[in-house]
């Protein structure tokens, strides 16, 4: 045995005696450590203010039409068993998770199931864009709703490239899998229904928190509640209801390059139970 190992066993004995004195459960050596919790970060909201498009150039990209059915696939019809054998052809949307997808009176609704749910479009979007978006949670005091954006395979392939794995809703599969994104909740109630109170923008592969702000849809009612997403260059914005929500500036170092294109993707957690979606609008975006 050498000489660092009948260290680390003497240690651990030692702690295992000590904890036993204090009436504590010995420490496992083989458990993992604890979380790192996050620390903080400086609130980047702005209630006295929205978006200021003022000296941008956009031009309209894509408008779904929600007057008309769906076209749309499961995740699970691109699959053959646990390999994913084709991808998408002929539709505008892939719903990923246990949920249901459909129109009625001029929107979309989106119903969890008994998981948590990703809506991707299929289109890929321009490096430089503005979203728009109107959302009617079922239950405007409980849930969490997130968009994706600038989503691709960690190599720059699609989402839906043949090497991609199952990801079913699960939020890991989405944050520290073989794909990158930047990611926003807009609205975030915990499963109580008491309001987180903070909009978050994060950076995935690893799920890094990169700037929070405040929630301005939670407790606010039925809606339908605006949401807007400003992305130029590694500036990002977050608008909810013609207030900065949240904004962020990639430096393209601290995690990563500054991601370019790719697709959008609505993502209701488990317990938002269903909302409704009155329009959702893609614009490129030039200018500074």
């Amino acid at each position: 045995m050498s000489a660092l190992r009948r260290l680390l066993l003497a240690s651990v004995v030692a702690a295992a005696a000590w904890a036993a004195l204090a009436g504590a459960p010995a420490p496992d050596p083989g458990a993992k450590a604890p979380a790192k919790q996050e620390a903080p970060l400086p609130d980047t909201s702005d209630a006295s203010r929205g978006l200021d498009l003022s000296p941008l150039q956009t031009a309209l990209v894509y408008e779904a039409d929600f007057s008309k059915p769906l076209r749309f696939a499961t995740e699970d019809s691109l699959f053959d068993g646990d390999k994913r054998a084709r991808q998408p052809e002929g539709v505008d949307w892939v719903l990923e998770g246990k949920a249901r997808a459909w129109v009625a009176e001029g929107r979309l609704h989106l119903k969890n199931e008994s998981d948590h749910l990703v809506f991707w479009n299929t289109r890929e979007f321009p490096a430089d864009f503005l979203l728009e978006f109107g959302v009617s949670p079922a239950n405007p005091n409980c849930g969490l709703a997130i968009v994706f954006f600038a989503a691709k395979g960690a190599k720059g392939e699609s989402l839906f490239h043949l090497d991609q794995p199952r990801r079913a809703g699960l939020f890991v599969k989405y944050t520290n899998g073989p794909l990158n994104s930047y990611h926003t909740s807009y609205w975030a109630t915990r499963e109580t229904g008491e309001p987180r109170g903070t909009a978050h923008i994060r950076k995935n592969s690893g799920f890094h928190l990169v700037a929070m702000g405040k929630d301005f849809v939670a407790g606010q009612g039925a809606g339908p509640h605006r949401i807007r997403i400003l992305k130029v260059g590694g500036k990002i914005q977050v608008e909810a209801n013609g207030k900065m929500a949240v904004a962020w500036q990639d430096d393209g170092k601290t995690f990563g390059p500054v991601l370019a294109g790719g697709l959008i993707g609505l993502r209701q957690m488990a317990y938002s139970q269903e909302c409704s979606y009155t329009h959702l609008k893609v614009w490129e975006v030039k200018g500074r």
